[in-house]
């Protein structure tokens, strides 16, 4: 058994960004599930969300905090990169993910198709505006660099593409998109990667 230890559940899109990141370094690590708000959880999180990572005495909650963890203290790739500019242009689009991204993209639509057994239609029309955007501004920065921080995979391609992968399952995906040529080249490009096909498998 690893001493580098996942905890969350798998169609998460945050556990998701983290078991990318962990493969892309090539570390060995276990993968239990754990669900949010479990007792367990909130043992070692103080919100009770997941995922959260234990590596011997160290122990992390929030998935940027595990990414860079995960990249700073293993061998492999670097997942961030080297230049100031490109580290702070990752470091926006992790941000723009998590703070405007994510609720009208995963919340608001993937959650109410996915796991809401009678989704809310007018949360998920009131999301696709903001959808729309987040994703018109993904494309726009993939027309311009191979990925979101330049020309070399870094954190900010983990954290965008499970949403990205999600959208694509439902019928949301087909407006979203159909104008976002750039979001599907990239999206095709990284499901050639091993650590993409575990993640998003599982």
């Amino acid at each position: 058994m690893s001493d580098v230890i996942l905890y969350g559940v798998s169609p998460s899109s945050y556990v998701r960004t983290c078991r990318m990141a962990l493969d892309e370094k090539g570390v060995a690590y276990t993968h239990e599930a754990a669900m949010p708000q479990s007792p367990e959880q909130l043992a070692r999180h103080p919100w009770g969300k997941i995922p959260t990572m234990t590596h011997g005495d160290v122990k992390l909650y929030e998935s940027l905090a595990i990414t860079r963890y995960v990249d700073e203290a293993f061998d492999g790739p670097a997942l961030q990169p080297a230049d100031a500019g490109d580290r702070a242009r990752m470091s926006q689009w992790i941000s723009a993910f998590i703070d405007y991204m994510y609720a009208p993209i995963v919340r608001s639509i993937i959650i109410q198709r996915v796991v809401v057994e009678t989704p809310d239609e007018a949360v998920i029309a009131a999301a696709m505006p903001d959808a729309a955007k987040a994703i018109g501004l993904v494309n726009d920065q993939l027309g311009a660099t191979p990925y979101l921080a330049g020309q070399a995979l870094s954190l900010a391609d983990l954290f965008v593409l499970p949403a990205i992968n999600y959208v694509a399952m439902v019928p949301e995906g087909g407006p979203l998109l159909e104008n976002a040529g750039n979001v599907t080249a990239w999206a095709d490009r990284m499901q050639s990667r091993d650590s993409v096909q575990i993640a998003l498998a599982a």
